[in-house]
């Protein structure tokens, strides 16, 4: 039995797959990264969350997806600082280049000292981490079930 296909369809039918592939990952990363920048952002310090006096700090909780150190997509604060959007900034393009290869999903407080209002005992995003970190096990989960 001789194959209906030629060389080049199946090139174009495995490349057309893994664009698909690629999508996916970066919309599940895209939305890991969503999430955790709202629930970052959204903590009060009520709920063990911080008082962020200036705005700077809230302003630079973000997300960026990186495929071989390019930004895929991204979320900084839109209505915030200046200053925060900006670190954050900063420090996500200092981080992507160390990702060179294969995807990366970096999830930041931008300012220098969140850190240390860390270490203080408040939530700026180590809550929100471990929460995103277990819908990235299920997203990949999925994404291993889906291309078998």
């Amino acid at each position: 039995m001789r194959a209906r296909f030629t060389p080049k369809q199946v090139r174009e039918y495995l490349e057309m797959e893994k664009m698909k592939f690629h999508r996916a990952v970066v919309k599940e990363l895209s939305k890991a990264g969503k999430e955790f920048v709202r629930l970052a952002r959204g903590k009060r310090a009520s709920e063990g969350g911080f008082n962020d006096v200036t705005g700077n700090l809230r302003s630079s909780i973000a997300f960026a997806v990186i495929y071989r150190g390019k930004i895929m997509a991204s979320n900084y604060a839109s209505n915030g600082t200046a200053e925060g959007k900006n670190q954050a900034k900063r420090l996500i393009s200092e981080m992507k280049s160390q990702y060179s290869e294969g995807y990366a999903l970096l999830a930041v407080a931008g300012m220098d000292y969140a850190t240390k209002v860390e270490s203080k005992g408040k939530d700026v995003i180590s809550g929100s981490s471990l929460i995103v970190e277990e819908m990235l096990r299920t997203a990949i989960d999925k994404l291993k079930n889906d291309y078998k």
